[in-house]
């Protein structure tokens, strides 16, 4: 049933996109865009950190998106990702917007929560590693969607803020691993998958809050960022969730230099003893690359990289709860990124993984990555 319902939401897509070649030669109000990633990841330390000892080849996403403009101030934007070669289909996106001259636009529908640098720009070449950086997934929950509405805009000064209503998350999905499996899914009562970890009914609405986020762009090449997430948690009371997020980039002579720190906290809890949930969960990184045709003219983009990150889902615990050492990790990634085209990266690298138990572990890791 499940493989039969995929199927038809793909074919269904696929017959979508034929039907509206026409309207896109004629009035050009559909854009069509997406990315994908294929990854190849060879682990080394018996089981740590992905719980697998196999090399493994992995379709990781595939995404399809859709825009259409209602009018020159009205669109519709959207985003469907195929995960896995197309066995896990998520919403990326799905919303109206409001733009134009003015300082203040609108948004309504499922929507990007804007915290941190990656989750509403997370596309594969824009990041220089195969994989996400790590803080980025078990700290800020990338990616991360809710459904809401808000005000976004940008002033001549360089400053760039959005701020949103919406959904809290499902407390129910928490664990010692953080926040993460607390993300909620836009399918009416159906449940999300199982795993051994979670069994959590989604489309909970009984909660919300708010996020908000300001940037400054003013200064070419600098880009500073600060993210706050606060909303009660659906699924069990007197449960909150605040989070939020440092961030600071900045390109000059060729190099790249990125920092981020986060922190989230669970307000209650108490109330997840069984779940080994922290009270406190933080993480940062530094990361700094350099391209290589900056100092040779006239040679392809490659870019190697260094990043050190560090995260911590035990940073503090409640009564009740034993604080687990393996939580408490440390990841080194170095490698390449070359790219041919700025919307194509061949990229390959190596992470070293250590925890406060004592565990270490190395992965290979090798990416072809897109966008369109």
């Amino acid at each position: 049933m499940k493989t039969t319902l995929k199927m038809r939401i793909i074919i269904s897509f696929i017959a979508m996109l034929l039907m509206s070649a026409p309207v896109w030669a004629e009035e050009s109000k559909v854009h069509f865009h997406g990315y994908g990633e294929l990854h190849y990841n060879d682990p080394t330390g018996g089981g740590f950190p992905d719980e697998t000892k196999n090399s493994s080849l992995d379709m990781h996403r595939f995404v399809w998106g859709l825009s259409y403009d209602f009018s020159d101030k009205w669109t519709l934007h959207t985003e469907i990702d195929f995960e896995h070669a197309a066995t896990e289909l998520e919403l990326e996106f799905a919303y109206v917007e409001y733009k134009s001259n003015a300082p203040v636009g609108f948004r309504a529908g499922v929507i990007l929560m804007p915290v941190g640098p990656l989750n509403e720009f997370h596309e594969p070449p824009l990041f220089y590693s195969v994989e996400r950086p790590y803080v980025q997934k078990f700290i800020i929950p990338t990616t991360w969607n809710e459904a809401g509405f808000g005000i976004f805009g940008e002033s001549s000064v360089g400053l760039k803020y959005r701020l949103y209503v919406v959904g809290g998350l499902n407390a129910g999905g928490f664990s010692s691993k953080g926040i993460r499996d607390g993300r909620q899914l836009f399918i009416g009562d159906a449940k999300r998958p199982k795993d051994k970890d979670t069994n959590v009914t989604v489309n909970n609405a009984d909660k919300f809050g708010g996020v908000g986020r300001l940037e400054y762009t003013g200064v070419p090449g600098l880009a500073v960022g600060v993210s706050y997430y606060n909303a009660a948690a659906n699924g069990v009371a007197d449960v909150s969730v605040s989070l939020w997020d440092v961030d600071l980039r900045y390109k000059i002579a060729g190099f790249d230099i990125a920092l981020l720190s986060a922190e989230s906290t669970v307000k209650g809890a108490d109330k997840l003893i069984a779940q080994t949930v922290g009270e406190k969960q933080s993480g940062q990184y530094g990361e700094i690359a350099y391209h290589l045709n900056h100092l040779i003219k006239g040679m392809p983009d490659i870019v190697p990289f260094y990043r050190v990150e560090q995260f911590n889902t035990h940073e503090s615990v409640p009564t009740g709860v034993t604080v687990d050492k393996k939580l408490d990790q440390e990841v080194t990634t170095y490698g390449l990124a070359y790219y041919p085209n700025p919307d194509i990266a061949f990229k390959v690298d190596q992470e070293q993984w250590s925890d406060a138990s004592g565990r270490d572990a190395d992965r290979t890791n090798v990416g072809i990555a897109y966008m369109f």
